[in-house]
């Protein structure tokens, strides 16, 4: 199995002469049709093949969003209402990533009537939905970074990685790998 997903287009899951899936390798990791097809493949074997692990599957679909010009009061709320420390800045019609702000920057500004537009940084990594869990490693790891927004070919917001979620993903993968209760 591990040499098939690794150099087929396509993989044929057959039992009892029916055609149980026939997909991709990829799609068959992700989604396999049924419990037959999820054992045969091995229930972790995603894991052997981490280049197959979408952004799109682990990102969080509705990260915490502001527009440029909300106070700096107003974001600090916001960030404390959501229990997150970094605000995603957006154009509201267009959902273009703008930029990032910081709790920590926002923190030490003595005017917080001032908008976040003047606290934001344009200064970041970004990842594409289909790239994979290990291009999300790699940027949070080599940029020491603990968020990386997730946006499509217009620059439109799509979702977040942090590094919470992947050690969640992995962690959660690591316990079920071992039999385990995550």
């Amino acid at each position: 199995m591990d040499e098939a997903i690794k150099i087929a287009d396509m993989i044929c899951i057959m039992k009892d002469g029916d055609i149980l899936q026939y997909d991709t390798p990829e799609n068959i990791l992700n989604n396999p049709s049924d419990e037959f097809v999820s054992n045969f493949v091995g229930k972790n074997r995603i894991w052997s093949s981490p280049e197959f692990i979408r952004v799109s599957d682990i990102m969080i679909d509705q990260p915490v969003t502001a527009s440029k010009d909300l106070s700096i009061l107003k974001c600090i709320d916001k960030m404390r209402q959501n229990k997150v420390d970094t605000l995603l800045i957006i154009d509201r019609e267009s959902r273009r990533l703008e930029g990032i702000v910081k709790a920590r920057v926002l923190r030490s500004v003595e005017d917080k009537s001032k908008q976040a537009k003047e606290f934001m940084t344009q200064d970041f990594k970004v990842l594409q939905p289909d790239e994979n869990i290990l291009d999300a490693l790699k940027i949070v790891t080599d940029y020491k970074v603990s968020a990386v927004p997730v946006v499509d070919e217009s620059s439109r917001l799509k979702g977040l990685i942090t590094k919470s979620s992947l050690v969640t993903t992995l962690s959660q993968q690591y316990f079920e790998y071992e039999g385990g209760d995550a």
